[in-house]
This record gives structure tokens, sequence and C-alpha cells, in this order.
């Protein structure tokens, strides 16, 4: 996935600030190139951005890393694929 639409999907889910404070990180770890769209929006709109302003950047990325295993080991009845 690309810089800018990796942007414009936090931008559409209200999470601009958490990306403009670590898009250098999410570019570094390679996060962008492997999580799926989809997946993205899931996590996105299962956590809070309150809780995410207030984390590090490791404590985000292990979040959306448990929750990418879990979604792809099960189907989410709430976020069909």
């Amino acid at each position: 996935m690309e810089s800018s639409e990796l942007e414009e999907i936090f931008d559409d889910c209200g999470w601009s600030t958490i990306y403009e404070k670590h898009q250098y990180k999410f570019w570094l770890t390679g996060i962008a190139e492997t999580i799926q769209e989809d997946v993205l929006l899931a996590f996105l709109d299962v956590h809070s951005c309150e809780d995410a302003e207030s984390q590090c950047f490791d404590e985000l990325l292990y979040q959306l890393r448990v929750f990418k295993y879990v979604y792809g080991r099960n189907d989410f009845i709430l976020y069909p694929r």
C-alpha cells in the first residue's frame, strides 16, 4: 500500500493525527506493505483513537499485529471480508 493510500485511510477514519505522528515508523517497520486495506479499516474501526494518542508506536503496532493475526484466522461476523 502506498503512503498516500495509507494516509487517506487514516484520514477517512479520523486518525490523521496518529498517522502524522507515526507515518515514518509505519514506513520503517514495513507494515504498510504487508497489511491489507480491509484489515486496517477494521482495526481502525474497533480501536479507540483516544487510546492510541497516549500509546507509543510499539504498543500500537503490537495491537495491530495481534488484530491482523486474529482477523486472518477468524471469520468476524461484524467485519465480513
